[in-house]
């Protein structure tokens, strides 16, 4: 059957309003500011201390912790991002013109070793792309937030993903129509195009559709009963057609990022006239809601989920079949990722870089930043601790995985609780709650 993977949402919306506006690098910080009422004059800003606690740190403002993680973490990811997706057609043309050549009953061991070396630098040019796109999943803000994350869906649609709908237009794509309309990938759903389309056509070995005998349709009627190399061939093309949309999406990121008008200027000059961001809190608050990710995301739906803490595809027990990356068993590597851009937005990228660390030494909360760095630590190394792919580790190394969700869950119950309330900033309303 086609797999579609819809995890439990796990919390209702929480109403946080702030007071204050302007250009300000000053907040009152305490464990009750996230629900003051923005109309008390009594919750007026006091004035901690304008410098980080390291003297020999630099000097602190909003404003500069904005151009920090533009320049040094944001746009780094998206350019990487860029240039890995605008690499992989080529690859994924090169091992597909190959398969469309390649006759299995010649036992021609030299085109069967070039094809298979072929396919695994394709395989490898995904891994790479997903791993940059992996650090991107923690900076969805802008153009990968605008209209309800259209972009980023395209880019990578998961955990809302269908396997099916890519079969189809697997052979739609082949026909060259859909209902006499000339078939346009950029038209299509979010479900049969990106990242996740790309893994289950370049990484899946079972030939057969995964749709059920009700959902299949007329354009799969006679899949199954191809030849094996006919289909492998046909995956393949629509492999190439995914990888130059994937490509497009990107350069599109970019394209709004990047420029005069990009949003790249937007975060830095927030505040200012004419900005969509009345102020530098406000466009701080966007980028902390993107560090939500972890929360939501890694710790509940792809740690969490198939360790059967929640609903899953096999009830409540420990699910395999519910890892992100089912076909290229890639769910660690993208855990491992998904740690240190969080990092990285932490800690500004590095090398005396400001970062949220620096805002919290600022907020006289240098003991929250402590808790947490050595919280992103200890979470990296039990990440690193699991050797094989998460679903080997699911069911041979289960107390690795669990104490991977423990350490990231030590992360995000600062985040959600002493990292905003010491930097006067709201939650997202999808990270209210906890049920875990």
């Amino acid at each position: 059957m086609g797999h579609t993977f819809k995890p439990l949402l796990l919390a209702s919306a929480l109403a946080l309003v702030l007071s204050g506006c302007g250009d300000s690098t000053s907040y009152t910080a305490g464990s009750d500011h996230a629900v003051n009422d923005s109309n008390d004059d009594s919750s007026t800003p006091t004035t901690p201390p304008t410098t980080p606690t390291d003297p020999n740190g630099p000097e602190f403002s909003e404003k500069q912790l904005l151009v920090s993680l533009t320049d040094n973490v944001f746009t780094p990811t998206f350019n990487e991002f860029d240039s890995k997706s605008d690499a992989l057609p080529s690859v994924v043309k090169s091992y597909c013109d190959l398969e469309a050549v390649f006759d299995p009953s010649q036992e021609d061991s030299d085109a069967l070793a070039q094809l298979t070396a072929s396919k695994l630098a394709a395989q490898n040019a995904w891994k790479e792309t997903m791993v940059s796109w992996q650090h991107a999943e923690l900076m969805i803000v802008g153009p990968l937030l605008a209209n309800d994350k259209s972009l980023r869906n395209d880019i990578y649609s998961w955990p809302s993903v269908s396997t099916c709908s890519v079969d189809q237009d697997v052979v739609f794509f082949e026909n060259g129509n859909i209902n006499g309309n000339a078939y346009d990938i950029s038209k299509r759903s979010d479900k049969r195009r990106g990242l996740d389309a790309l893994e289950y056509l370049l990484f899946n070995d079972t030939l057969t559709h995964s749709c059920s005998s009700t959902s299949a349709g007329d354009v799969l009627a006679d899949w199954n009963s191809r030849a094996d190399q006919a289909r492998k061939v046909s995956r393949c093309q629509y492999a190439v057609e995914a990888a130059k949309d994937l490509a497009v999406s990107s350069d599109s990121l970019v394209a709004q990022w990047s420029g005069a008008t990009g949003y790249a200027n937007v975060l830095k000059s927030a505040g200012e006239p004419n900005n969509k961001f009345n102020s530098t809190k406000e466009a701080i608050n966007e980028i902390s809601d993107a560090l939500f990710y972890m929360t939501e995301e890694l710790k509940d739906y792809k740690l969490a989920t198939p360790l059967g803490l929640f609903n899953n595809a096999c009830g409540t027990s420990i699910c395999p079949e519910s890892v992100e990356s089912r076909y290229a068993k890639h769910s660690i590597e993208n855990i491992h990722a998904n740690i240190s851009a969080f990092e990285q937005l932490f800690n500004g990228g590095g090398d005396g870089n400001l970062g949220f660390d620096d805002f919290l030494d600022n907020q006289s909360a240098t003991d929250t930043k402590t808790i947490m760095l050595q919280g992103i630590s200890d979470s990296k190394v039990a990440s690193e601790a699991i050797t094989t792919d998460l679903q080997t580790a699911l069911d041979s190394n289960t107390p690795a995985v669990t104490t991977t969700h423990a350490k990231v869950k030590d992360v995000t119950d600062q985040l959600k609780n002493d990292f905003i309330n010491k930097l006067a900033l709201e939650l997202p309303a999808t990270s209210a709650g906890d049920n875990d």
